[in-house]
C-alpha cells in the first residue's frame, strides 16, 4: 500500500510489514522495528538518488519486513557500471550512518542505547547486502561486473547460482538461531524470500537480455556509432550460443565459417536476433546466412 509520496515517488509498505510491527509490539520491541524501518529507507532512498543522478527515473520505493527495493523504470542492468554505482550506494549509505551515530555515542557523549542500535542495525544491514544474493546489493555489484566478461545472461546463470546456495545456509541458520531466539524465525523467512527472488531474476534474466538487444540497436540507428565486437563461429553452431557471448554495450559482428576454417559471411547481431525470432534458438547459423 503507499504510503507517502515524495517528490513524485510513491513510497510503499508491504501489508507484511504491518504484521511484523504487530509481532514487534508484542515482545516489546517496535521502537527497534521503528529505527530499522528508517534505516531501509534511507538505504533505499540512497539508491534512489544515485539512480537519478545517473540519469535514471524511479518509479516507487516499497518496504518489505526485511528490506527494501527501488524500482527503477528502465533497465539498469544494460549499462553494468550504472547497476554498480546505483547499488553500491545503499552498502555506503549505512556506512555513513553507522558512522555518524558512533561519533554521537562516543564524540558527543550521547550515551543511548537506540543510538547503540542505530550503529549496529547499518552495519548489520550494510553487511547484510553485500552478500553475493540477487537481489541484494551484493548479487547485483557482482552480475554487473561479470557482465563485463561474460555477458548478462551467464553472469544472471551464475549469480542464482551463487544465491541460492547462499539463502539455502542462511534458511538453515535462521533455524538453528531460533533456539536462542524466536524473532530469528525471520532470518528463515527472509532466506526463503531471497531464494525465490532469485529464481524470478532467473526468469527475467531473458527479457533484459532481449529488451538490451532492441535498445541496442534503436542506439546504433540514433547515434549512428556503437562499439562492436567480432566472434568467430563455424556454420553449425546455434544461435543460442552465439547469443550467450553477446556482451552488454556491445554491438555484435558473426563471422561465419566452414569446417575447413574458411569465411562463409558475416551475420549482424540484428540478423542473428531475428533469426533466433524466426526460427528458433537452436536454428544454425549457416541457415540464417542462406535465408538472409
Amino acid at each position: 500500500m503507499t504510503f507517502i509520496k515524495i517528490a513524485g515517488i510513491e513510497i510503499k509498505i508491504n501489508y507484511l510489514l504491518c504484521f511484523t510491527f504487530i509481532i514487534f509490539f508484542i515482545f516489546g520491541y517496535i521502537e527497534n522495528a521503528i529505527i530499522s524501518f528508517i534505516i531501509v529507507f534511507l538505504h533505499e532512498l540512497s539508491h534512489t538518488i544515485v539512480a537519478k543522478i545517473l540519469g535514471y527515473h524511479i518509479h516507487d520505493i516499497e518496504i518489505f519486513p526485511f528490506g527494501g527495493v527501488a524500482r527503477v523504470e528502465e533497465l539498469i542492468s544494460i549499462n553494468p557500471k550504472d547497476e554498480i554505482f546505483i547499488a553500491v550506494a545503499g552498502p555506503i549509505a549505512n556506512l555513513l550512518m553507522a558512522f555518524i551515530g558512533y561519533h554521537m555515542y562516543y564524540g558527543l557523549s550521547i550515551q543511548n542505547e537506540r543510538i547503540v542500535f542505530f550503529v549496529f542495525s547499518n552495519v548489520m544491514i550494510g553487511i547484510f547486502n553485500l552478500i553475493p544474493i540477487l537481489p541484494l546489493d551484493g548479487g547485483r555489484i557482482i552480475r554487473a561486473y561479470l557482465a563485463y566478461f561474460i555477458g548478462f545472461k551467464k553472469a544472471t546463470k551464475i549469480i542464482v547460482s551463487i544465491s541460492k546456495l547462499c539463502s539455502v545456509a542462511i534458511f538453515l541458520l535462521g533455524v538453528y538461531m531460533i533456539r536462542y531466539n524466536y524473532l530469528n524465525i525471520f532470518l528463515s523467512g527472509i532466506a526463503v524470500f531471497l531464494y525465490i527472488a532469485a529464481q524470478r531474476e532467473y526468469r527475467m534474466a531473458a527479457f533484459i537480455f532481449i529488451k538490451e538487444i532492441t535498445q541496442k540497436k534503436q542506439s546504433l540507428l540514433s547515434k549512428g556509432v556503437l562499439s562492436t565486437k567480432q566472434l568467430v563461429a563455424v556454420k553449425d553452431t546455434p544461435v543460442k550460443e552465439i547469443m550467450d557471448q553477446f556482451l552488454p554495450k556491445k554491438y555484435h559482428i558473426v563471422m561465419v565459417m566452414d569446417k575447413k576454417c574458411k569465411p562463409m559471411g558475416y551475420l549482424t547481431e540484428t540478423e542473428v536476433f531475428e533469426g533466433m525470432i524466426t526460427h528458433g534458438i537452436n536454428v544454425p547459423l549457416e541457415k540464417l546466412l542462406i535465408n538472409r
